[in-house]
Parts: structure tokens; sequence; C-alpha cells
């Protein structure tokens, strides 16, 4: 295996883990982001029987 070789296999690689490390990150999204607020307990109300008026 020649020195070329050896370097185009090295760099493909790297740019495969760096793009499935991009698309993981982009499924995830940003960490630093709070979570959702959940609803307030007032729209839950009476939708499920046998809940409070």
């Amino acid at each position: 295996m020649s020195t070329a070789v050896k370097v185009s296999a090295f760099a493909a690689a790297l740019v495969a883990v760096f793009a499935v490390a991009w698309a993981i990150g982009s499924a995830v999204g940003p960490l630093d982001e709070p979570p959702p607020s959940p609803a307030p307990a007032s729209e839950h109300r009476g939708h499920h029987p046998g809940g409070t008026p």
C-alpha cells in the first residue's frame, strides 16, 4: 500500500466520522436549550372521564 493510498483512506475515514457526528448533532439539536414547559393544569381539566369540571 502506498503512502498516498494510506493518507487518502485516513482522510476519507476522518470525513466519514465528522459526517456521522454532524448528522447525530443535527438530529439531537442543541443541548443548551431548556426543555419545553409542560402545559398548565387548567388546560387538562375536564378532558378525562371522571375529571372535575
